[in-house]
């Protein structure tokens, strides 16, 4: 089966399923959300609201698993999550690169913005503020890993502010599933 999943990542609260739902509409699209399929086959007390994560190698097996169980891959979907998650003790923390070997993705985006913009949506959606310092290190992780994540599996890769035209990445991924 060939594999037709774009992955969109990110840090918590950049903006993945709001750039998401607007590729669904203009591209007829479908997406799925890491953190969603994980949770239908997770059965713990997590603390999802701090964003951290107890078992970053567990939880990633359920998602590969989800994924198998709940999504078409034999057609084009956005799947948006994350290269890096933040452990129990806020350290940043790289997902295994044969996670994404095993969802194989046909090419990444990688979303961005202002460290001061995602401290607001975050306080805004779940009234936590965080560090300043520490989402500037999660954002430059997830960005570096994510090009290591690209290179490794030779797949196109662009990375995406926020502010920028939603038709740069219509482009990209037309241009990637061939439509």
């Amino acid at each position: 089966m060939e594999d037709k999943a774009i992955f969109i990542g990110g840090i918590h609260g950049v903006g993945k399923t709001t750039l998401c739902k607007k590729l669904k509409k203009k591209l007829d699209i479908c997406h799925h959300s890491a953190s969603s399929l994980i949770k239908t086959l997770k059965n713990d007390d997590e603390d999802n609201f701090n964003k951290q994560v107890k078992n970053i190698d567990g939880n990633q097996k359920l998602l590969i698993t989800a994924i198998s169980k709940y999504v078409d891959r034999s057609t084009r979907y956005l799947l948006d999550g994350h290269f890096c998650l933040l452990d129990t003790n806020n350290i940043i923390n790289k997902v295994p690169i044969v996670t994404f070997k095993d969802i194989s993705p046909i090419g990444i985006v990688l979303l961005h913005d202002s460290i001061e913009n995602i401290q607001n949506k975050i306080k805004g959606r779940d009234g936590k503020r965080y560090k300043s310092n520490l989402l500037l290190q999660f954002q430059d992780s997830e960005i570096m890993y994510s090009k290591e994540v690209a290179d490794e599996l030779k797949i196109p890769y662009i990375q995406f502010n926020v502010l920028d035209d939603i038709a740069l990445i219509i482009d990209f991924v037309e241009n990637i599933t061939g439509r």
